[in-house]
Parts: structure tokens; C-alpha cells; sequence
């Protein structure tokens, strides 16, 4: 019988590609990437800035998943061990940014999605909401936003996030609230 990693039904990377992988099976790594790809695109865009390209960090995060891949001794623990490579890479990328000469982008500038088939005015209010819930997210202490991304967007729950961030359970689950508090207060004309 092949379990699933962490124990999660809807997670879609199964133990046995974990260990081909390791053995150096590309296949079984490229159905790794395909499960994980939008997962770590969505990860680094929520804790990257605009400017930086998210698309790059998440190459560079595969890459040094397969380099490393060989020695990771507990396949249950996958997933903290990705979002731990991608953490640290994104950590890396935001301190070296600071080098190169970059525009900032408003949360106002970057565009929503439309559905015409929807009535134009709800559309209208859903996104304004969604930016105003993006302004608030992106005001939020790096510290607070990057476990509020984890927990709210990720799923993850609080003891993956303490492993990820390495830190105490009950410092994750104040910041979590501190987060949540914050953006109930931003968003309350929004209800």
C-alpha cells in the first residue's frame, strides 16, 4: 500500500515518487514538480515582493529539492521539508534584492480577472474586496504574513508552520492571530 505524505488525502505527492525520486527516477521527480509547482508559485509570490519573479525562485527551489532529494532520511516530512527550501530561498532572494534597482508595485496596479459572465457590478465589489484583503495581507509584518500565507492559503497546519519557521508552537499560534486580527479589523467595512 502507498500512504500519502503527512497524512493529508488531498495531498497528491505519494511516498513512492518520494523514494524513486531519490533513487534518481527523473519521471517520478517530474510528477513531484507537477504537483508541487503551483503550490511553491503561490508560496513565493505570497512572501516574495512584486518585483521579484516568483517563477525564478520556484526554479531555483526545484533544482535544489532534486540536488537534495537523496538525503532527506523522512519522507513523511516532504512538505516542511519543501516549504522550508523555499522559505530560505525566498529569504535569500529579498536579502540580495536590495542590491539591484527596482520599481515597486501597488496592490491597485496589478490586475483582477474579470468574469463576464458574471453581473458586472458583484464582480466589481468581489474584486475591490479581494485587493483591499491583498492591501492588508501585504501590510502585515513579514513575520505575521508569512505564517497568515502558510496557514489561510496553504493549508498547513500550525506545528508544519513552527517546523517550517523554526519556531515555538505558541509563537506561530500568536502571530497567526495577530494576523487574523488585523485583517478582520482592515476588512471589516468589506462584510
Amino acid at each position: 500500500m502507498v500512504s500519502r505524505v503527512d497524512g493529508h488525502g488531498g495531498d497528491e505527492v505519494i511516498l513512492a515518487d518520494i523514494r524513486a525520486a531519490q533513487d534518481g527516477d527523473a519521471g517520478a521527480y517530474a510528477r513531484i514538480v507537477k504537483s508541487w509547482g503551483g503550490r511553491l508559485l503561490r508560496f513565493c509570490r505570497n512572501n516574495l515582493p512584486a518585483t521579484i519573479d516568483a517563477e525564478d525562485v520556484v526554479q531555483d527551489v526545484l533544482l535544489t529539492a532534486w540536488q537534495k532529494l537523496p538525503g532527506l532520511d523522512d519522507r513523511s516530512r516532504f512538505r516542511a521539508w519543501m516549504y522550508t527550501i523555499a522559505r530560505n530561498r525566498c529569504r535569500e532572494v529579498i536579502r540580495t534584492a536590495g542590491r539591484r534597482a527596482t520599481d515597486p508595485v501597488s496592490p491597485e496596479e496589478v490586475a483582477v480577472k474579470i468574469d463576464s459572465r458574471q453581473d458586472p457590478a458583484r464582480a466589481h465589489a468581489r474584486d475591490a474586496a479581494m485587493m483591499a484583503l491583498r492591501k492588508s495581507v501585504a501590510g502585515l509584518p513579514d513575520t505575521q504574513r508569512s505564517i497568515w500565507v502558510m496557514a489561510q492559503i496553504d493549508g498547513l497546519g500550525y506545528a508544519e508552520i513552527a517546523d517550517i519557521e523554526g519556531l515555538p508552537l505558541s509563537t506561530v499560534r500568536g502571530r497567526l492571530a495577530r494576523a487574523r486580527a488585523t485583517i478582520a479589523k482592515e476588512m471589516e467595512s468589506w462584510r
